[in-house]
Order: C-alpha cells, then structure tokens, then sequence
C-alpha cells in the first residue's frame, strides 16, 4: 500500500510539472516585453505584453496583411496616447478576436487599430493588455525570460510583497525615491511593462519637484519621435537619483526621467508617472490581480549599474535602414549634426541593410570610440562623425 500511495504522490508530482511546463511562455525583451500569440486560433502574431495598456490594441500593417481578422465593418473612437498631442479618431474592430497565449486565451470584443510599426518596428502584430490576465496571476521569471498565467501563487518564493489599487484596469503602487541626500519623495507610478525606462514621472509632478528645488543640478534632455501609439513628438530628460525603494527593496543610483509634455498621457495628474522594465527586469515577479498584491524577488541583475545611453540617439532599423527616433541635446552625436527623422544609410563604412539589428547596436558600442555615419536628409548624403560617451 505505501508503494502504490508513494507511486501516486510521483505520478500527481509529475502530472502537476507537465501542467506548469505547459503554462510556460516564453518571452523577448528589446527594453519593450514581446510575447507570441495566436489570434483566431490560425494566425500568428508578435505582441507586446503591456500592463500600461486594458485591452487588445491590433497594428494597422498587421490588419492589412490578415484581413480575416476583421468580419464587419470596423467602427470609430477618438483616443490618446503619450506625447505631445490630443484625442485621435481611430478604428475599431467590433468582431471577436481571440488571443491564446501558450494554454491560455481570452476573447476580446473591441479592438483598437493603431500605427505601432512607427514606434515598434516592422516586427509587430498589437499590443495586449491587462484584460487578458482577467483575475488570474501573472508570474515573470525574468533569468529565464518564462512567464505563466496561473491561478495559484507560491508567495515563499518572494521577499517582498506590494498592495497596489487596481483601477479602470491599470496597476498603481508607491515607490519612494531619494533624489539625493535625504530628499525623499514618494511617487503613485502605474506598471507599464511596455516602457523601457526604469521611472518617467509626468510633467505636472516633475513640476512640483521643480518648485521644491531638490533636482540634481545634472539633467540631460530629449525629444521623441511619435511618443507612444497614439502620441506625437514628446519631450523630456533624465537625471540620477539616489536610490529607489520598492517595498523594503531598495535599488541605488537609478537613472529616471521626466516628461516636459503638456498634452497626452504624460501630462497626467492624477497619477504620477510610469514603472518599466529597467526596473522590474531586476526582479522575479507576480501579479496577482485578485488580490492586487505584488509579490517581488532581487534576481541576478538586480545591483546591475544603471548607465545612460554611449550613442546620444536611438535609431530603430527599418530593413534597408534605420530612422533616428530619439535624440539628447547634450550627446556629441546631436552637437555633430545629427538630427531626429535622419536616416541612417551606413555605420562605420557598413551598410544598415547588411547588419541585422543587433549587429548595428554592436558598431556603436565601447565608450569612447568614434563612430562615422552616413545619413539620407532631403535625400541627400551627409557624412557625420561623433564620440561616444555617458552623459549620466
């Protein structure tokens, strides 16, 4: 009898492995959180998994390439994103669309479709929100890039646990920042695990900080491109603080920025700024949206060194080539002449078109080093020269 009781106990441990090896995923990082999913159980699609967002939000060029995905005619909807700009009429498809991610899928009824190649590359399908978890509990290992939709929790694995207000389908908790000194501030961010930064405050609470003059005195400044889906340029900064605390967990010399925007989602007041991926990538993660709590755990990158950017621009590669989307004031590359919308034809004397994307990131590394630009502007060729270095 104890042997057939111990073969049970190995066959319920084995069975209950499979089940949660299956309701593994995995997922990408290029700072955003991409995942793969399957729409209308047939087509396949590149997503970005973001808790910033509540529902389904479909890319036009990906709509147009699947037109099976739309069953009726689509409706209208005025909306706003980031940047610098006001509410936008958009589409909407009002026919079903299913998402199944893994072993798990969720019906939506109202999809919006927005321009996110624009911001996203050619390389993207929608973007999914926090509907799809509905009341479950979303679990990140970021050393393994694995995540799982789950309905239970092992909260022994974690360290730290963060109560959070759940509210029209978006996550808000405190997180307490030392500017510097014993200057200490605590900020409502909302999770956004489609922002690669590690914090953007919005510009009405980065104002306040203005008005109690506890900033550093070294602030750098950008403009971007297209600042989200819906958004137009948006302007802002970084600047160091020193430290940052999540609960009783506490990260050092973190990097944030700040908005300059006086429309769209940045210039929110009744929130405070974003979280994203800078920071939680430091950590092992649950969410469990039924009990709004945030379960957290340092992983090995954890006392990783916050660092900003060598180039001074972000350029995001288009096949044959690649656009500067994004660029700060201070950086040798802007005080050489590059400018945003350049198009980048060559780097180092190699063509844009002959690099995948990670090997065009790879000629602009190593602090220091000169890198030499052939850009395309008004569809003429200019040659640009610059250093890189740390602005912060």
């Amino acid at each position: 009898m104890r042997k057939i009781l111990l073969l049970n106990q190995l066959v319920l441990l084995t069975l209950f492995s499979c089940i949660s090896q299956e309701n593994e995923v995995r997922f990408e990082k290029d700072g955003s959180f991409y995942i793969y999913a399957i729409i209308n159980d047939s087509i396949e699609g590149r997503f970005i998994l973001d808790t910033g967002a509540s529902g389904l939000y479909l890319d036009s060029t990906f709509v147009e390439r699947h037109g099976s995905i739309i069953k009726s005619n689509p409706d209208t909807a005025s909306m706003r994103g980031a940047g610098a700009t006001d509410y936008r009429q958009v589409l909407l498809v009002k026919d079903t669309v299913k998402i199944t991610v893994g072993s798990y899928n969720h019906n939506f009824t109202v999809s919006p479709i927005l321009k996110l190649t624009d911001m996203n590359g050619e390389n993207i399908a929608g973007i999914i929100g926090n509907k799809f978890i509905k009341n479950k509990i979303l679990i990140i290992d970021n050393e393994r890039s694995i995540l799982k939709i789950d309905s239970v929790i092992n909260p022994g694995k974690y360290n730290t646990i963060i109560p959070f207000k759940y509210i029209d389908e978006r996550i808000y908790f405190p997180v307490e920042l030392n500017i510097r000194g014993n200057q200490t501030i605590t900020a409502n961010l909302l999770m956004d695990l489609g922002c690669a930064d590690a914090v953007i405050l919005n510009s009405p609470y980065f104002d306040t900080l203005k008005l109690k003059n506890i900033l550093p005195q070294n602030i750098i400044d950008y403009t971007i491109l297209f600042g989200g889906a819906l958004g137009g340029n948006s302007n802002g900064g970084d600047f160091r603080i020193a430290s940052l605390k999540l609960g009783n967990s506490q990260i050092n010399s973190p990097i944030i920025s700040f908005s300059k925007d006086t429309l769209g989602a940045f210039s929110k007041t009744d929130y405070d700024g974003l979280i994203g991926n800078e920071i939680l990538d430091r950590y092992n993660y649950a969410i469990d949206y039924h009990n709004q709590k945030l379960y957290l755990t340092e992983n090995s990158k954890s006392s990783k060194v916050f660092k900003s950017g060598l180039t001074g621009f972000y350029a995001m590669k288009m096949n044959d080539i690649a656009i500067v989307m994004s660029i700060y004031y201070q950086s040798d590359a802007y005080k050489s002449g590059i400018q945003l919308g350049d198009t980048i034809v060559s780097v180092n004397n190699k063509k844009v078109k002959d690099l995948s994307e990670q090997e065009l990131k790879n000629e602009m590394k190593e602090e220091g080093k000169q890198v030499k630009l052939t850009i395309l502007r008004n569809k003429k060729p200019i040659e640009i020269s610059f250093y890189l270095k740390y602005l912060l």
